[in-house]
């Protein structure tokens, strides 16, 4: 710019001495950057306007975008902060603040160019998994297991009572692949019922809902907890990525089974899907049973009610622990074979009965956690005492017994005998927060934001943002800022 302008002013005024300085009046702000031009102190002599930074270099015709504005888009969507907060930060520090309207146009695009990179990368990751599955030799390398959980804006129970719709407006229903230990999220559904122009409430024929016009791509009475229909979209969504989903982890009251249930009925699953229940929220599920179970509490070793109910409440969450133990080891031990688990499991049930009331014998023989002696279950435990003890009788064994059928019945092993969990998906929601925050509702963009969560998830934060940023058209040079995530 300095160049050309002191050639320019050179030739059209030979003889001025006068200094080329800044012409503030000319300038034209483009977001974060703005185009100015150098005047000279003494003759009207002025310089073209030029551009202070880098342009996304699109084929399109006309007025192209700051490639940091569309940098700064890509890092919104990884924050819980919009364009208003980000305003008020920037007038916080005396910088000229672009316009909302100028930030959501901006928006709109980055974040389309956002979904269908999320998408790709996750087609790449599906592709890798047969790859995987292949070098370990499995024969049939496209079956895969997943893991699925949803979430929503708003708790879908909050406004029961209170009003006829749902209070939930958003939903992410995310899909991860259980063949690695990264266990990488491999399809999203995400379903928007808000329409930023209000069309959902007026009568206007003309205005059509979808995720490019307005974002909202459900109607306002469609049933936004209907995990049924996502998983089938999510799974159908694989099978276009030529992934067949054999094993399914979902929570135990999920509908989630039902829809790989329903894709194999069609024959658009080549194998019959097996359902398995999340550990975690069984094992919890567990816990609670055994802390209402008043014929257990009758046979607490305390005097009172009150004590009774407490100590229930302790052996509730060590009894879990015990059998989560035995499982894990038993895993470990049977290097994954299902008989053989639970074949060693049928003799550990009859170990923890007699641990409970006081014998220990058994332990030495088949538990895989507790060797009995001075060291065993009950010394160790954080939540009983060592000298815990319930009284001996065939009537106390069998409500004992009762509470193990809970979690090492054979039919219940076979609902978790993989021994998996969501604890992917779960987190995958808790990162979820972090673009799309409960107390923010993204109406536009919703779809754009859970993307780019995912691609967080998958690639870790900093690698994304240099992807996220170079597929929109907005690279990061070497050595910028990412250097220290």
């Amino acid at each position: 710019m300095f160049n050309t302008a002191f050639k320019e002013h050179g030739r059209t005024s030979p003889g001025c001495d006068g200094r080329l300085t800044w012409d503030m009046d000319s300038e034209e702000r483009r977001g974060l950057n703005t185009r100015l031009r150098l005047k000279c102190s003494r003759c009207p002599s002025a310089s073209e306007m030029h551009n202070l930074y880098e342009e996304v270099q699109t084929n399109s015709r006309g007025r192209k975008a700051a490639t940091v504005n569309y940098g700064l888009q890509v890092g919104l969507s990884q924050t819980p902060i919009g364009s208003s907060s980000l305003r008020k930060i920037l007038m916080a520090t005396n910088t000229p603040p672009p316009s909302e309207s100028s930030l959501q146009k901006t928006s709109n695009t980055v974040m389309q160019k956002v979904v269908t990179l999320n998408k790709c990368d996750m087609k790449e990751r599906c592709k890798k998994l047969v790859n995987i599955n292949k070098l370990r030799g499995a024969p049939n390398p496209n079956n895969i297991g997943i893991q699925c959980d949803g979430m929503y804006n708003n708790p879908l129970y909050s406004g029961v009572g209170e009003t006829p719709f749902q209070p939930a407006t958003q939903t992410v229903f995310s899909l991860a692949e259980d063949v690695t230990s990264s266990h990488e999220i491999i399809s999203l559904v995400t379903k928007n019922k808000i329409c930023p122009e209000g069309q959902h409430l007026k009568n206007n024929p003309s205005h059509v809902c979808t995720e490019q016009t307005c974002g909202a791509n459900i109607p306002m009475t469609q049933n936004i907890g209907d995990e049924f229909t996502w998983a089938k979209e999510g799974i159908q969504d694989l099978l276009k990525n030529d992934l067949n989903v054999k094993d399914i982890t979902s929570d135990p009251d999920s509908t989630i089974f039902k829809a790989a249930e329903s894709l194999y009925a069609e024959g658009k699953l080549s194998d019959e899907p097996r359902h398995f229940v999340d550990t975690r929220h069984l094992a919890e599920n567990v816990r609670k049973a055994i802390k209402k179970d008043e014929s257990l509490q009758k046979i607490m070793p305390k005097s009172t009610k009150a004590e009774r109910t407490k100590l229930l409440h302790n052996f509730a969450i060590d009894f879990t622990d015990r059998c989560t133990g035995e499982i894990n080891q038993a895993q470990i031990k049977c290097t994954g074979h299902a008989s053989k688990i639970k074949k060693q499991l049928s003799y550990v049930s009859d170990a923890i009965i007699c641990c409970y009331m006081g014998e220990h014998a058994l332990c030495k023989k088949h538990s895989l956690v507790c060797k009995g002696g001075k060291r065993n279950w009950l010394t160790k435990s954080a939540y009983l005492d060592g000298n815990f003890k319930i009284p001996y009788s065939r009537a106390n064994a069998r409500i004992l017994q009762t509470c193990v059928n809970r979690r090492l019945a054979p039919s219940v092993l076979d609902k978790s005998i993989l021994n998996t969990n969501t604890q992917k998906v779960e987190s995958f929601n808790r990162r979820l927060r972090r673009s799309l925050p409960k107390n923010v509702t993204f109406a536009r963009n919703f779809h754009g934001r859970a993307h780019s969560a995912a691609h967080s998830t998958n690639n870790g934060p900093g690698e994304s943002i240099k992807v996220l940023c170079a597929g929109v058209g907005a690279p990061i040079p070497e050595g910028g800022g990412l250097v220290n995530l």
